[in-house]
């Protein structure tokens, strides 16, 4: 049988026998299944970045410390809630072969994946 291209893009190929993210190959025959994960809302940096902000309103001058901490846990928020994770689930259990922030990246490639795995 000759190997069909499903995917070929900077970091990532598809093929029907194999999946090359960022240097690390994957034989399709191993994949069950493929999916796109987000994470849920990190709660500890949510809590941090209300108290740094009730700190800051409170305090007057010096709330500069409590605003860089705030601005700083913001930014965290924002990174994680939109980060991207491709997950392979194999007999193995599951792996993270690529996270990005580019969701219509990730889902191409899921979707590239996904055309491998039914067509075997």
């Amino acid at each position: 049988m000759e190997e069909v291209e499903y995917l070929r893009s900077p970091g990532a190929l598809v093929t029907s026998t194999r999946i090359e993210l960022d240097g690390q190959t994957f034989a399709v025959r191993n994949i069950g299944s493929v999916k796109v994960t987000k994470p849920g809302t990190p709660w500890i940096a949510a809590l941090i970045l209300i108290g740094s902000l009730f700190i800051a309103l409170n305090a007057g001058r010096d709330a500069v410390g409590a605003l860089v901490i705030s601005l700083i846990c913001a930014i965290w928020i924002w990174q994680q809630l939109t980060m991207r994770r491709l997950v392979l689930v194999s007999g193995g259990g599951e792996t993270v072969a690529l996270k990005s922030r580019n969701g219509a990246f990730i889902e191409s490639i899921r979707a590239a994946i996904a055309q491998a795995i039914s067509s075997r």
